[in-house]
């Protein structure tokens, strides 16, 4: 079971950090319907292929753990 909570909890966490910035970009948007939206969407990109990435490196990292553990 701790195997999966970690997991799960990985992604709700990248989940609500995409969320997040989806939002502050509809509300920059709504506010100021200008250039500034688009740099802000390029950075909430940037983020979350970071974010993506270091998910991708714990999920692997936590299976890696639990397969060790079954030998």
């Amino acid at each position: 079971l701790e195997d999966f909570t970690k997991s799960l909890t990985l992604c709700f966490r990248l989940f609500r950090n995409i969320l997040a910035d989806e939002l502050v970009v509809v509300v920059i948007v709504s506010l100021v319907p200008s250039v500034v939206p688009i740099l802000v969407m390029f950075l909430g990109l940037f983020t979350s292929g970071i974010q993506a990435l270091i998910f991708a490196t714990l999920a692997v990292a936590y299976i890696g753990e639990s397969m060790e553990g079954h030998h």
